[in-house]
């Protein structure tokens, strides 16, 4: 299953989690530090959390997010 949430089209860098190459994985755009969309395959729990923090403006811990393991709500900040 693929899903999407946000808007890449502005964002400054592209961070992935997990394999492309894997059965799960996701791509999520950020600029600066905000969320600014998501792209997952097989992960509805990562659009999930991703959706609240992008609609919240939400800073996140790039290094964390990278992370598949880290949830995506525990790469918030503040």
């Amino acid at each position: 299953m693929v899903q999407y949430a946000g808007n890449h089209a502005a964002s400054e860098r592209m961070i992935r989690r997990g394999d492309p190459d894997g059965r799960k994985w996701a791509l999520a755009w950020l600029t600066g530090d905000r969320l600014d969309a998501i792209l997952t395959v097989d992960r509805p729990r990562d659009l999930v959390q991703a959706r609240r923090a992008i609609a919240a403006g939400a800073s996140v811990d790039p290094d964390a997010l990278a992370d598949p393991d880290v949830p995506v709500r525990q790469t918030v900040r503040g």
